[in-house]
């Protein structure tokens, strides 16, 4: 059955007279071998289509099909000519590629909806209201990365990932690991950091120490290591502030010209603190991020119970070690070497990278948006909240995955913040049911795809939101007992 007709063309651009119910925005048509993507809809009362109020589809040709690859057309479609929507066959046929991942449906349609992975590195973006379904499109877009052997880091806000991303494993060729930050929970491995390996710089990940503190932390690690003995290689927070100490009276003796005794009581104090807050997290030895960052692994960080300024510094921290440890084996240096490519996942994104955010985590993230991919790093940020995201970071993710969005703020920061984003998709958002998504840029060879999102058949142990008890009272020897 025919779809409608072509009345006019300009360029890349056809205008049809819909003639089917199955037409809509996101629409892929054919029209002889040519395949377009209806953009924009709208009734038309121009008088050369034959009579008033016919609704008219405009579309962008994105290429004709032949030999399984899509060639840019070159000149005008010719009017009048018969519109098809385009078979499932057709659409698997020009979206497949060598490496590719798939987590939905093509709209409308039984075909996949198939991305192009070497893309990773590009990095993505999915930016979607409360509700829309953004947790489970990431579940299903990082089992697929797993799947294909990309190591997945994922850094967990809620601590819902765990539960998602292990359903899915039952029949995917991954593995999953779970870390958690501050407070263990049973059955998961718990994130520590190595207080041995950190120079005197990295502290400022955790702790607003000032260049003079920095200056004589430094001074005081010098001095650890010079008394280890031989064969040792790690000391504890402990040691650092024993070591502060001895400075601080050494000091007021005048027997250390190094460090001042104001700034040895100052970094003793924030050093004390950072034992405090950061208890269970500092450790002599810490977590081997080599054995995070394995193929075939997804590693969930549930950070969901350790205070924001915990979660912060630690995804600070994590994401300079993976830059560097990417740096250092991509030239050869076996110190500190992360030795595979992976996909670093942030949900959650503007509480790490937010645009007014002062922390050092937001800086890191730049640069892991900025350098990453000459290192085999791909970045994928999550947010509810696209308006808060440093644009910076938002401009350097080449895929976008967009879900339900109504607010007029976000939808103005996604236009500035993507080359690939263009009115029609954004006048679209707010009409995306939940479940379903565009996605435009790096990773597809079309203008964009409007997709169905695979389900995620979850247990929901959470009951009726309103299911309250009553509290009854008896009374028995003369007393009241609830």
């Amino acid at each position: 059955m025919s779809a409608g007709m072509v009345v006019s063309s300009h360029g890349r651009e056809v205008e049809v007279l819909v003639q089917s119910e199955e037409v809509e925005l996101g629409s892929i048509i054919d029209i002889g071998g040519f395949y377009g993507i209806v953009a924009e809809m709208y009734y038309n009362e121009d008088d050369k289509i034959g009579s008033k109020q016919k609704l008219i589809a405009r579309t962008q040709i994105f290429g004709k099909l032949s030999g399984g690859r899509l060639r840019r057309i070159k000149r005008p479609i010719e009017p009048y000519r018969e519109v098809n929507l385009a078979s499932d066959e057709a659409l698997e046929s020009m979206l497949k590629s060598k490496e590719q991942v798939s987590f939905g449906n093509v709209s409308g349609t039984k075909a996949r909806a198939y991305l192009k992975a070497d893309e990773y590195d590009r990095h993505i973006a999915i930016l979607a209201s409360t509700g829309s379904g953004k947790s489970y499109t990431a579940a299903n877009l990082i089992k697929e990365f797993a799947s294909i052997g990309l190591p997945v880091l994922v850094v967990d806000t809620h601590g819902e990932y765990p539960k998602l991303v292990g359903k899915l494993a039952e029949k995917a060729p991954i593995k999953t690991e779970v870390y958690t930050v501050k407070y263990g929970k049973q059955g998961y491995n718990q994130l520590k950091i190595p207080v041995s390996t950190l120079t005197a710089n990295d502290f400022r990940h955790f702790s607003s120490i000032n260049d003079n503190q920095t200056n004589a932390l430094e001074v005081i690690i010098n001095r650890i290591y010079s008394r280890l003995k031989d064969g040792e290689e790690y000391y504890s927070l402990d040691d650092i502030i024993k070591e502060c100490n001895n400075a601080v009276e050494n000091a007021k003796d005048g027997k250390d010209p190094e460090i001042h005794e104001e700034t040895g009581k100052a970094l003793k104090r924030k050093m004390m603190s950072l034992k405090s807050s950061f208890k269970d997290v500092f450790d002599v030895y810490g977590t081997d991020l080599n054995k995070m960052i394995t193929p075939h692994q997804v590693t969930i960080i549930d950070a969901s119970m350790a205070p924001q300024p915990v979660k912060q510094s630690v995804i600070s921290y994590l994401s300079k070690k993976i830059l560097q440890g990417r740096i250092n084996h991509v030239n050869g240096v076996p110190e500190e070497s992360i030795d595979n490519k992976l996909l670093f996942v942030i949900e959650e994104a503007h509480n790490y990278a937010g645009s007014n955010l002062a922390h050092s985590c937001k800086y890191q993230l730049q640069r892991i948006a900025s350098e990453g991919r000459k290192f085999g790093i791909g970045l994928c940020v999550i947010s509810q909240k696209p308006s808060k995201i440093d644009e910076e970071i938002l401009s350097q993710c080449n895929t976008g995955v967009y879900m339900h969005i109504t607010n007029p703020r976000d939808k103005d920061h996604i236009k500035r913040s993507f080359e690939s984003i263009n009115d029609a998709i954004i006048s679209d958002l707010d009409s995306l049911d939940v479940g379903e998504c565009i996605i435009a840029g790096a990773m597809l060879d079309i203008p964009f795809l409007v997709c169905n999102v695979d389900r995620i058949e979850v247990k929901d142990s959470s009951g009726l939101k309103f299911s309250f008890k009553k509290t009854s009272e008896a009374r028995v020897g003369g007393f009241n007992y609830v």
